[in-house]
This record gives structure tokens, C-alpha cells and sequence, in this order.
């Protein structure tokens, strides 16, 4: 228990470590991509912060497992770099008692996983889709052709000269006759930002006409706001029927029996297996940890991450083909079987001490690569400085 601790303890700290860094830059340069949608809107952070938080499952199935995978690549060098694994081994301890506390770490991981592929991911799928579809309505009902009277909203009349690069309308006429009574606004600019389920009409520059004949009040204004309930016709709600990657568990199964949609059997398949890579990036840690000790951990983590991208990429494969049709949905299963077994034969071979060569060949060309490249720098950094 001493040892299953103390392999816990090294692999936490670059688990949460990386699950959080990696995390943090997803979401960072998701926010900076949706900044772009939202920003001429008047609850531009808020939607940003909601539409990230609905993203999270998504994510989460897709760095937990790299973060599992590579922080256990991280502990497994660290203690061959260290020779700590020399004596372990010298003990009379084989890897699979070393590391064994992992095989209790990966069916907690994917029982979480799962329920988040399973219940979190197509609800957070909605609420990002409906809150999408709320935001393009709102500029659909607010987007003018110049030097043309529209009518887009109930009681609302508007006419603008010209819209600029940056969404302000120039030369605008607004006649508000919702009370029954005609209200005339004219400004030089004015913008339109959302508000909740109102449409903000900031005008700068203008004047306020009210009333008719002698009645009529006249106002002139720097700044005005105008207010404009949102029609509810004006949005489509979505609902988690509208498509696969929004149904729930019992509505997808419905969907794939009954109308063999491929669409369906890929969604389905694809809840189900993703969680299942931990499991298969588990047996693959050890050989691929294995390398000389000169190499340092360059060699083992240029070999993980290449093998991340071809499995995720293997899985996008099949989930594409699966989806148009191609295949049949077991094959994306086969594809991942393929990968356990591939995985298990590597870890009793280096159980054995009987890795392949070719993972010590590829660990001594990455260690040369590596240093020819730090010695190119150095030279040049030499360079510079004289």
C-alpha cells in the first residue's frame, strides 16, 4: 500500500497539473473564437461564460485521458531517470505490481467519463446550440438594409443610410407607433446590443418627435436609449430531438433501432467508447516510457503524443465513416480493440524485458534529434551574442 501510495502521489500532481493547463488554454482560445459572435452584444462575458461552461464535457472527454496518459508517462520515466525503477525491479518487483494502483485510477475515470458522455455532453450540446441560435436570431432581427424602409419588428419602422465595418448604422429614422401613439427618432449613428430578451437601440446624436400638430414634443438628445421587446416567433428553441449529438440516452437508442440512422449508431458508439481510451492508453504507457536513460523524457513524450494523435485521429476515422454510412458501427469498436491488444501485447513484452528494437532505435534518433536541435540553438545564441 506504501508503494501504491507513493505511485498516486507522483502521478497526481502532473495530472491536475497538465488537466488544468491544457484545460485552461481549450477554453481560452474557444473564448477568443466566440469573442468574435457575441462581442456586439450587451451580455457579451456572461454568454461567452456560459457557452465555455457548457463546452466543458466536451473537453473533458477529450484531455482527461491525455492528461492521464501522459502524466503516467511523466511518472514512469521520472522513476527510470531517477534509477528508482533499477531497484524496484532489483527487489523482485515486476511492473504490474509497481503500477497497479492505475488499475484502479482507470475504471473511476471512465465510469465518470461515461456518465459525462452519456448525460453531461448532450446537454451541454443544447444549451450551447440554443444559446447560439438565440444570439444569430437576435442579429437576424436586427440587421437593416440600407436606404430601404424594414419592418422587421412589431410596431417598429426603420430606415438607416449606411452600416459600417463595426455594426453602426448611420442616417437612422425610427418610427415607434407600439402605443398607438407615433414616436419619431432620428440620430446620426446608433447600435443594437442584446439585452436580455430585449434589442438595445443606442442612439447618439438625434432628436425625439412625439405627438402630432400642436401636441407634438420635441426632444434633442447626445444619447437616448430605446428598448425593443424581442419577439418570441423570432427564435427557434431547440429541442434535444433536433439531432443525435443532442439526445438524450433513451432517445438516441430509440433512434438507432428505428430508423438504422448511421448518424445515430455513430453517436451512440462514440459515447460509449470514448471513455475507454484511458484503458488502452494505460497499456501503452509502460513500453512507450521504456527508453534509454540518456534520451532523458523527450524521447517517451514525443512517442506518447504521436501516439495520441493517431488514436484520436483513428477514432475520427471510424466515427466518420460509421456516420455517412460506410461502415458498420462495430468497426469502430474493432479499431479500438485493435489498439488494446496492440497496447496489451507491448506491455508483456516489456514485462518480459523483451521490448521490440525498433523502440530503441526510435528513442536513440529522438535523443540525436533532440540534441542536434539544442546544439543549433546554442550555436546560434553564440552567434548572436558575440
Amino acid at each position: 500500500m506504501t508503494l501504491d501510495r507513493y505511485m498516486l502521489r507522483l502521478w497526481l500532481g502532473p495530472f491536475f497539473g497538465g488537466l488544468v493547463f491544457v484545460l485552461a488554454v481549450m477554453l481560452l482560445a474557444r473564448a477568443l473564437k466566440l469573442l468574435g459572435t457575441v462581442s456586439d452584444t450587451a451580455e457579451a462575458w456572461s454568454l461567452i461564460v456560459d457557452l465555455l461552461a457548457l463546452t466543458m464535457p466536451f473537453f473533458l472527454l477529450q484531455i482527461v485521458p491525455m492528461a492521464f496518459f501522459l502524466s503516467l508517462q511523466n511518472t514512469i520515466t521520472g522513476l527510470q531517470q531517477s534509477s528508482e525503477m533499477d531497484v524496484l525491479r532489483g527487489s523482485g518487483l515486476s511492473y504490474g505490481r509497481m503500477f497497479r494502483v492505475f488499475f484502479i485510477v482507470v475504471p473511476l475515470l471512465w465510469l465518470g467519463l461515461t456518465y459525462i458522455a452519456m448525460v453531461q455532453l448532450p446537454q451541454g450540446q443544447l444549451g450551447f446550440n440554443n444559446i447560439l441560435a438565440k444570439i444569430y436570431a437576435m442579429k437576424g432581427a436586427i440587421s437593416f438594409a440600407p436606404q430601404r424602409f424594414t419592418r422587421g419588428l412589431d410596431g417598429i419602422t426603420v430606415y438607416v443610410d449606411g452600416e459600417d465595418s463595426e455594426g453602426t448604422y448611420h442616417g437612422l429614422i425610427l418610427e415607434d407607433h407600439r402605443g398607438g401613439v407615433s414616436v419619431i427618432y432620428t440620430a446620426k449613428s446608433a447600435r443594437f446590443d442584446m439585452g436580455g430578451e430585449y434589442l438595445l437601440l443606442k442612439l447618439k446624436d438625434g432628436v425625439r418627435l412625439e405627438g402630432e400638430g400642436a401636441d407634438q414634443r420635441m426632444l434633442a438628445f447626445d444619447r437616448y436609449q430605446v428598448s425593443i421587446a424581442l419577439p418570441a416567433g423570432n427564435r427557434k428553441i431547440l429541442h434535444s430531438n433536433d439531432h443525435v449529438t443532442m439526445m438524450t440516452v433513451p432517445e438516441l437508442w430509440h433512434a438507432m433501432h428505428n430508423s438504422q440512422s448511421g448518424a445515430a449508431v455513430a453517436e451512440w458508439n462514440r459515447r460509449l467508447l470514448m471513455p475507454t481510451t484511458t484503458l488502452v492508453l494505460l497499456f501503452f504507457a509502460l513500453p512507450l516510457s521504456l527508453t534509454q536513460k540518456r534520451s532523458g523524457k523527450a524521447g517517451s513524450m514525443i512517442g506518447g503524443i504521436a501516439l495520441l494523435v493517431m488514436v484520436y485521429n483513428l477514432q475520427l476515422l471510424l466515427y466518420q465513416q460509421v456516420n455517412q454510412g460506410g461502415f458498420p458501427g462495430w468497426s469502430m469498436w474493432m479499431g479500438q480493440a485493435l489498439l488494446l491488444f496492440t497496447g496489451m501485447f507491448l506491455s508483456k513484452r516489456a514485462e518480459a524485458d523483451r521490448l521490440p528494437k525498433l523502440f530503441s532505435y526510435i528513442g536513440e534518433w529522438i535523443y540525436l534529434l533532440h540534441q542536434a536541435v539544442i546544439n543549433r540553438l546554442s550555436r546560434r545564441w553564440n552567434a548572436d551574442q558575440a
